[in-house]
């Protein structure tokens, strides 16, 4: 049987609300139980309020709990939240929140969803596609590129 994936982010505001506490009471209470969980502490999806959110992995979709505590690690697990069982703080998939389905995330889009500090997961995610890209281009071609997107600025800015 594979881990489970579950999420707890590593953000400034989540930590200062518990998410550190929350992690490591996940980890502790699901090795006594002999649950396999792979956590992974991306940055935060931005919903401060809901913080420390707990995100759970399952069939590909992440299912939202929050916000939670360390010591309320014991009851969610013995509620089966990590199969995505129903719960007080259950709020459901992550990407239908009414706050996350009203964004069109250009710069941030893969915050909260990758582990920040794997390169494996960010070029899963299509990290490094556009230095691929340029890779197999001449310099004449990108210049041409960048001309033709309109950027500007200093810096790219």
């Amino acid at each position: 049987m594979s881990a489970v994936r579950v999420f707890v982010s590593r953000d400034t505001a989540a930590v200062a609300l518990g998410a550190d506490e929350l992690a490591a009471a996940l980890q502790h209470h699901a090795a006594n139980l002999g649950i396999a969980i792979e956590l992974i502490r991306p940055g935060s999806r931005g919903m401060v309020w809901l913080e420390p959110l707990l995100e759970v992995e399952i069939g590909g979709q992440r299912t939202g709990y929050g916000p939670v505590s360390a010591d309320q690690v014991p009851a969610l697990l013995a509620a089966g939240v990590l199969d995505g069982a129903p719960h007080a703080a259950r709020l459901g998939p992550v990407e239908e929140l009414p706050w996350m389905t009203r964004q069109e995330r250009l710069t941030f889009q893969r915050v909260g969803r990758i582990d920040p500090v794997s390169v494996a997961s960010y070029v899963a995610a299509g990290g490094y596609s556009g230095l691929t890209r340029a890779l197999g281009m001449s310099g004449a071609q990108i210049v041409q590129e960048v001309t033709d997107s309109g950027l500007r600025g200093r810096g790219g800015a």
